[in-house]
């Protein structure tokens, strides 16, 4: 599918350094941390046919305890048996709290942007909504993004990373019922490696709430490791053997994620999918398929491209946001 050019909107993503207000938030400090200018040889990480189940949270000396049980109302720890994708492991836990506007449906944020995402679409009506409400959102509603599923197979629309409308992780966190308030110590890093690898720091930062909700010590149930669960393939460099690093880890998520999104001709919903472990030609079939298994998170969680576009990247708590975020809820059926 043909590149599309950059549409320009009122709220633009920030790969640059941390903002001069924010220095004072990240204390958390690691050794033989690389500069932001610093590249690295580039490496492999092919994605295997991998099932995940539960993640769990253990208990560190560097980090604070953090649950790690399910919100009934999201989809958290997913994924699938498939041939394109590594699956990624998720977990929620209340660290803030969205509300509703009263009777309207409508998701507050009180860091709201301007602007609609505006691309070519061969999927039919986008239908964005500058309001948040369940299945509408700035960067389209939910089946726009799903596009296939729910027929002949996943093919997501073609989105460029600079076409997403999204918060900056910076002003997110002005706010002090942010739920980026849970990845404070870290916020140098998303930067750093952001602009390292030119993915904007409110992404990485959305995929480290999705997948772990911030907390480097988060194990997942087929090992995954620390704030954007890491699968043990790409543990190999990690400093001392600890892949819950939390430098090398959101430095080897954003690297995969860059990787990843180069491969996937600059289609940055594919890749958020991916990292997940949508494959291309996902169905509601196949992404449940594993629902009545002894695996049953090991299901595709179908909201998950949703959550993190319209949710995560718009400073909405996706785990206690009211009403819910999604439509799906496949993975309900586990608790």
């Amino acid at each position: 599918m043909g590149c599309l050019f950059l549409v320009q909107a009122e709220a633009s993503l920030s790969f640059d350094a941390v903002p001069e207000q924010l220095k004072g938030l990240s204390h958390h400090r690691m050794m033989n941390r690389r500069s932001a200018d610093e590249f690295t040889s580039s490496f492999s990480r092919r994605a295997k046919n991998r099932k995940r189940c539960k993640a769990r949270s253990e208990s560190s000396s560097s980090s604070g305890s953090s649950n790690t049980t399910n919100n009934s109302n999201s989809n958290n720890d997913n994924s699938n048996n498939n041939s394109n994708a590594e699956a990624t492991t998720t977990t929620s836990s209340k660290k803030s709290e969205a509300t509703s506007s009263s009777n309207t449906g409508k998701i507050s944020n009180a860091n709201a942007v301007t602007g609609l995402i505006n691309v070519q679409s061969q999927c039919g009506d986008i239908g964005a909504t500058k309001d948040i409400t369940s299945t509408t959102g700035p960067n389209g509603n939910l089946w726009w993004l799903n596009c296939g599923v729910e027929g002949g197979g996943w093919n997501p629309p073609y989105v460029q990373v600079t076409d997403l409308i999204a918060v900056d992780l910076g002003t997110a966190l002005q706010d002090p019922n942010s739920p980026f308030q849970a990845c404070s110590a870290y916020v140098s890093q998303f930067y750093q490696y952001g602009g390292e690898f030119n993915v904007p720091p409110i992404l990485l930062a959305s995929f480290a709430m999705q997948e772990s909700t911030c907390n480097p010590a988060t194990v997942g149930g087929g090992g995954e490791q620390g704030l954007m669960q890491l699968t043990w393939d790409k543990c190999g460099d990690a400093p001392g053997g600890n892949c819950k690093d939390p430098d090398y880890n959101i430095r080897t998520g954003a690297k995969y994620f860059a990787q990843t999104l180069a491969s996937n001709n600059g289609n940055v919903l594919q890749t958020i999918g991916q990292y997940n472990g949508w494959p291309l030609g996902m169905t509601i079939a196949s992404a449940t398929a594993a629902a009545s298994s002894s695996c049953c998170r090991c299901q595709n969680n179908i909201d998950y491209v949703f959550q993190m576009v319209n949710g995560w990247m718009q400073n909405v708590n996706v785990y206690s946001s009211n009403p819910p975020i999604g439509h799906y809820f496949n993975l309900n059926v586990c608790n």
